[in-house]
């Protein structure tokens, strides 16, 4: 199987700006999007945030079966990993279509944490075959590719380490294995699609400090000012 996978998504070309932060969990990723929208808003930017999937499909039974053991469930056949791209594609394409291109024709400034590159980065810890993943390019193709796409990563390691040091996961039950597919489908993924690798490990801080040149002066910063107000 190719290493590469690079994504049939086009620029959106309205006015405002689309940043997406994807990441294995215990990365930083939801911390670091919390920054750059509350950054973006004090810079005087009119900022819209989403999360994705919706709860509506976190709450399924098979999502959560999977979310439990990824592995498991697909080896015993409970989920199909296909069928399951397919499904939370569509889930976020309804957010995509009635909210988030909406907010980019009104020149805001939209920050998705989990967009696209998380259920694909599933897709590919399965090892599906290139024409497994063909199947979703079409649907891959209607999504808007955004103005900045972040992927913050750490060891497979460090990242089950924090996730365990939450008091509502200290039994997390994902192998260190999942942890260290994810990492590598992650990176994999941003390198093929000009991603920015953004390595959490030195604190919250200083990631943040590494992500401000980025916005500042970037496509964010540049597309964004002229829409303040």
């Amino acid at each position: 199987m190719s290493r590469e996978w690079r994504l049939p998504i086009r620029p959106h070309g309205l006015p405002g700006t689309l940043i997406a932060f994807d990441g294995v969990v215990g990365s930083g990723k939801t911390t670091t999007t919390r920054m750059t929208r509350a950054y973006l808003r004090a810079c005087g930017q009119t900022v819209r945030g989403y999360k994705l999937p919706s709860r509506e499909l976190k709450a399924s039974r098979w999502f959560k079966e999977y979310s439990a053991d990824p592995f498991g469930s697909v080896r015993t056949g409970a989920v199909d990993p296909l069928a399951m791209c397919c499904a939370v594609l569509g889930d976020r394409l309804m957010t995509v279509r009635t909210r988030i291109l909406p907010a980019l024709r009104a020149g805001r400034v939209v920050v998705v944490d989990r967009y696209l590159f998380t259920p694909l980065g599933e897709l590919l810890i399965h090892r599906v075959p290139a024409e497994t993943r063909a199947v979703v390019e079409p649907l891959i193709a209607c999504f808007p590719a955004p103005d900045l796409s972040v992927f913050t990563t750490v060891s497979a390691q460090e990242a089950s380490a924090r996730v365990r040091r939450r008091a509502a996961e200290r039994d997390d039950p994902l192998g260190l294995d999942v942890y260290e597919q994810r990492v590598d489908a992650f990176r994999r993924l941003a390198l093929s699609n000009s991603g920015l690798l953004l390595d959490t490990t030195r604190g919250e801080r200083r990631t943040f400090q590494d992500l401000i040149p980025h916005l500042v002066g970037g496509a964010a910063d540049v597309r964004s000012r002229s829409q303040v107000g």
